[in-house]
């Protein structure tokens, strides 16, 4: 069994086999303390690690911002940040302020053998579709902002997520993307209006969201409600603007009282064909649905689609997607269980890796004719 195959999916008996060798050798996911003991001598682990710690000169001018959220298991997180890790870049990681003490240390002890990866100042006890996700991303963009470091665009990442695209390829896009964003737009009957017409409330104590009962206020600033995802391609005036316009503010303040405000908020700001008052900074004044979205790739829809697992309408990936996988032209995937089927992050992993050393033919062409790219008004 080799990665290559596996890759090419041109031989189907090897995925039996490969199912087989995964469920006699379950991945054993290491301990906190394992990263901590690694990273005493940092020289030692970055070499180990494979870490690439020399920029290469057409991506060491066009520095670029990631955030990453997460609540456990710093092995998948790590391998997630040495992915994508270049000396030029930045790193704000959020810990869930839920997370067990462990967590926090692995995490501490990793950035500390960076000068350009740290943790987020403020942490968030995060609710899943609370307003607390939303909160934990401003966390990091306001820390990020406030960093030394000139960074070009945003990228805020899941932890279960994995880059499609090599950081010198991811680059090469970002150039091409010019200013614009790449934020998803769902406008329509599958906006989901219950979710903020009416009144959820936030409870830390159940971790969970609720309704009241209530009805909720109109949006402020007569703002019509696109939904999309919570993860997306922020450029820096962008996330400027996400920080101190008042109706960026106005919006993030009614939010609290809505179910998910992360799968509307970056949407409607970005999304000027419903909102063209609000004149935001590379935003797209297309119709929202037509608009195609390349920051992530997620596999929703039936479970036939998935050939890993399905929880929650959503494909955790598994061997049996990667020849899908490598030809998608997103930037991340989301989502990977490091202990469901690990072989095929193994896998992808080694595929990016062979790309960064041994660059592929890049289509530049396709992204240049993205129509949110050529739609992009320089002037906002």
């Amino acid at each position: 069994m080799t990665c290559r195959n596996f890759i090419t999916g041109q031989d189907h008996a090897v995925y039996d086999a490969a199912r087989l060798h995964m469920k006699s050798h379950a991945h054993v996911v290491p301990p906190d303390e394992a990263l901590i003991n690694e990273t005493l001598d940092c020289d030692s682990f970055l070499t180990s690690r494979h870490y690439f710690m020399n920029a290469l000169p057409e991506t060491a001018d066009f520095p670029v911002a990631f955030s990453i959220l997460f609540h456990k298991n710093t092995e998948q997180v790590e391998r997630l940040l040495r992915s994508i890790y270049r000396p030029q870049n930045v790193y704000c990681i959020h810990v869930d302020a839920k997370s067990p003490p462990g967590v926090y240390a692995a995490m501490h002890a990793l950035a500390k053998c960076f000068n350009n990866v740290f943790i987020s100042s403020r942490a968030e006890r995060i609710v899943y579709a609370g307003f607390s996700r939303l909160q934990a991303d401003i966390n990091c963009m306001k820390d990020l902002v406030e960093h030394k470091t000139r960074w070009t665009y945003l990228i805020n990442l899941a932890a279960l997520s994995f880059p499609l695209q090599t950081p010198e390829e991811m680059v090469k896009i970002l150039r091409i993307y010019n200013g614009s964003n790449d934020i998803e737009g769902i406008y329509g009957q599958r906006v989901l209006r219950h979710r903020f017409e009416l009144e959820w409330i936030e409870h830390l104590d159940t971790n969970s969201v609720n309704k009241t009962g209530q009805k909720n206020p109109a949006p402020p600033d007569n703002i019509d409600i696109v939904r999309g995802s919570a993860y997306g391609v922020f450029s820096r005036a962008f996330v400027q603007f996400v920080l101190k316009d008042s109706k960026a503010l106005n919006l993030l303040e009614w939010s609290r009282h809505t179910f998910s405000p992360d799968e509307h908020y970056w949407a409607t700001l970005h999304h000027l064909y419903t909102n063209p008052h609000l004149q935001t900074p590379g935003g797209y004044s297309g119709p929202p649905n037509d608009k195609p979205w390349l920051a992530v790739y997620v596999k929703w829809g039936l479970p036939s689609n998935c050939k890993g697992r399905f929880v929650r309408g959503i494909c955790i990936f598994g061997v049996e997607d990667l020849p899908d996988l490598v030809v998608r032209r997103e930037l991340f995937a989301n989502k990977f269980y490091i202990d469901h089927q690990p072989l095929a992050l193994t896998c992808l992993e080694a595929w990016i890796k062979h790309k960064t050393v041994c660059p592929t033919h890049f289509d530049s062409q396709y992204y240049s004719h993205l129509p949110f790219v050529k739609k992009y008004d320089p002037l906002l």
